[in-house]
This record gives structure tokens, C-alpha cells and sequence, in this order.
């Protein structure tokens, strides 16, 4: 068997079930609630017969399960066994679903007062949904209208009303301090060194100033710790700056975050490729490939370039002239035998029951067998 894929092995047994007359008792039909009524999508010629206007009703599909159980225990069993005696109850059936029902809404109320003051004022006014909609009609409408009031007085300088907007922008690529940062606060780094004595983590801040740190210093698993920065302002409705305290009633958003600094992935060279994977010639006209791979030295860090990828393949003997011809294998199976209710008996029961009259769950076998198919030369005939 070795030579035909086990995954695509057929299987060698399965359950059965032997009914006799006297399981009418023991087995029914059992069905659940019909579904919802859903529209029924209408066939080429149909669609050419029907109005676009509902008139009543449209036409609609409700589903059912169906299933055989056992009486005793609401056991589900093979339909078979239910099959045996009648056949299935339907699991579909017409249905009629009401025609569309748009949304309906009242008429608009009167539009509010117009306020005093300078500067462009608004008025609103509103309506109801009187009934949504329903049976797949139409949305409601826009329940809200605004307008600008007619009469527009122009603002004294410095009493516009303005309207005020947090503006935030993205945080900055991580960078290490400067060398002014450096003598001051020194560079925060993080030790993860496999040939650290200590598994823990090391943190240690070097205070040299930032021209003496040389990163050839630094190990491959070695973390560096750096700053990212944003900007964070208040504008006005007219593009103009203003004070944060006119945005936010609560703490303003950070400015300034630490940063793991990125390190890129690092591999280790390829290797040679492999042989190809297409040896002989075959009925597939696709061509073989080959492989190569290599590993992973170091991961990456922080936003630091991702690993590439660690396996590469490409197209080897494209033509295959020149290849000896494959043999060629696959799986062959006998007939289901009788279901067999003896396998399931006991040492007592063999000896005491009638074979011939045995009922209820059993086994089928079949013999499963690998085989070779020998092509001829001229590619038109094959035998086993």
C-alpha cells in the first residue's frame, strides 16, 4: 500500500442497519416547525408572467428538518430505517409574504425660531415615523431638515462663534535621544543576550555621550529603548490655532511615548536546492519544482522589516522528454457485503440466535486494495 496515498484510502467498514418488519414500532418520522416564510426567487419564465406591482401577496418558501428517530429516546437514526416503511414527510411548501410596506412619516413640523445673534444662524425642523418599514419596503426618509435663517448679521472683529477640533497627528518613527537627551537622562536598553549569565531581563542605562556608542557593540537580541513623539493641537473652524484648553475639558493626549528601536529580521544564507520533485514522466503536463530554504537568525523587532520568506521553489524539468514513464497507482475496493449484525453479538448469542432473522445495527465490509495500472505504448489502452 505503501506506493497509493493513505489519505485517499477508501474505507474497509462502515455501520449499517438491518430493518425487519417488527421496527415499525420502534422508529417514526419526526418533524420540526415550519420557518419563516422567505420570497422565493421566480425562474426566467416567471419573472416574463409577473407585474412588477404586488398586488395581495408575493410568493414565499418554508423550510422544515425533517429527521427518522427512535420513539423511546428521540434518537436521530439513518432515514433508512424510517424509509423502509413510508416515505418522508415534504420539507418544503409554499407560502404567501405580504406586499412591501414603505416606511410612512408625517408631514414636517414648523421650523423653529430663528435666534438673535451675528453670524450664520440655523433652524431645524422634524418629523415622525407614523409606520416603519415592513416586508422589505423602502427605508424611512431623513427625519431632521436645517436650514440658514434669511437674515444674516454680519460679527463684530472677535465675536465670531467658532467651533473647536482636536487635531492629532501620527506618532513619529522611533529614534534614540540626542546626545544633549543622552548626558542628561542616559539611553535606557534592554539585555535579552543568550549568553547573558542571567536569564532575567537587564536594564541599564549607558550615559556615555551618543558619538562613543558605537552599535557594533550591541548584541543581536539586544533591545534599545528610544522615544516617539506627535503633535497634538486645538484648531479653530477658520484653520486657525488655538489654546488646547478650548478642545478638551480633560487631560490632553500624550505627546511622548518610549519605543522599542526596529531591528530587521535576520537569515542565514540559502541552501543548495534540492532535487526535483518530478522524476518520470506522467499525464500531468505540469513541470516539477525544487527547493531551498534558510533560517532565521533573528527575528525582528519592533517595526523593524518582517522576516522573508524561509522556503523558495521554482519550476524544474519543464518538458520531461527525456523522463522514464511513471507508474502509475490507485486504490481499488470489492462490493459492500450484507450488513452483519453477528460481529456485534456475543459468544452465548451466536449460539443461541437465528442468524437469518437477526435485525437492528450491524457492519458492512469490502476488501481495499492498491493496484498498478500498466499504460501500453500507445497511450490509448491500460490494463490492471
Amino acid at each position: 500500500h505503501s506506493n497509493c496515498r493513505e489519505s485517499e484510502k477508501p474505507e474497509k467498514q462502515r455501520e449499517c442497519f438491518k430493518v425487519c418488519d417488527w421496527h415499525y414500532d420502534l422508529f417514526q418520522w419526526e418533524v420540526s416547525e415550519w420557518g419563516t416564510c422567505v420570497l422565493a426567487s421566480f425562474t426566467a419564465n416567471e419573472v416574463k408572467q409577473r407585474t412588477s406591482e404586488c398586488v395581495t401577496a408575493q410568493h414565499g418558501l418554508q423550510h422544515r428538518k425533517v429527521h427518522c428517530v427512535q420513539k423511546s429516546n428521540k434518537t436521530i437514526v439513518a432515514d433508512e430505517i424510517c424509509e423502509f416503511f413510508t416515505p418522508p414527510p415534504t420539507t418544503d411548501q409554499a407560502c404567501l409574504i405580504p406586499c412591501p410596506q414603505d416606511c410612512v412619516v408625517s408631514e414636517f413640523s414648523s421650523w423653529s425660531v430663528c435666534t438673535k445673534g451675528c453670524g450664520k444662524i440655523l433652524q431645524h425642523r422634524t418629523r415622525a415615523v407614523i409606520a416603519p418599514p415592513l416586508y422589505g419596503g423602502s427605508d424611512c426618509p431623513n427625519l431632521t431638515e436645517t436650514r440658514v435663517c434669511n437674515f444674516n448679521i454680519s460679527c463684530s472683529v472677535g465675536e465670531d462663534e467658532y467651533k473647536y477640533s482636536l487635531k492629532i497627528g501620527p506618532w513619529s518613527h522611533c529614534r534614540l535621544p540626542h546626545q544633549n537627551e543622552v548626558r542628561l537622562s542616559g539611553r535606557t536598553m534592554l539585555d535579552f543576550s543568550a549568553n547573558s549569565e542571567e536569564k532575567s531581563i537587564k536594564l541599564y542605562v549607558d550615559s556615555y555621550p551618543h558619538h562613543q556608542i558605537h552599535h557594533h557593540r550591541l548584541k543581536p537580541w539586544d533591545i534599545e529603548i528610544g522615544y516617539q513623539t506627535r503633535q497634538v493641537r486645538c484648531t479653530r473652524s477658520d484653520g486657525k490655532n488655538a489654546m488646547l484648553s478650548l478642545c478638551m475639558q480633560e487631560n490632553a493626549p500624550m505627546t511622548f511615548r518610549s519605543c522599542v528601536m526596529p531591528k530587521d529580521c535576520e537569515t542565514s544564507d540559502w541552501s543548495p536546492w534540492s532535487a526535483c520533485s518530478k522524476t518520470c514522466q506522467s499525464g500531468n503536463l505540469s513541470p516539477g519544482y525544487r527547493t531551498r530554504t534558510r533560517n532565521i537568525k533573528h527575528i525582528a523587532i519592533g517595526s523593524g522589516k518582517e522576516c522573508p520568506p524561509q522556503e523558495e521553489k521554482e519550476a524544474c524539468n519543464l518538458e520531461g522528454e527525456h523522463l522514464p514513464p511513471c507508474p502509475r497507482y490507485m486504490w481499488k475496493t470489492t462490493e459492500w457485503s450484507d450488513c452483519q449484525i453477528s460481529p456485534l453479538l456475543g459468544q452465548q448469542d451466536h449460539q443461541n440466535s437465528n442468524h437469518t432473522a437477526l435485525c437492528g445495527g450491524g457492519i458492512q465490509a469490502r476488501e481495499v486494495y492498491c493496484m498498478q495500472n500498466i499504460s501500453e505504448t500507445d497511450g490509448h489502452k491500460s490494463k490492471e
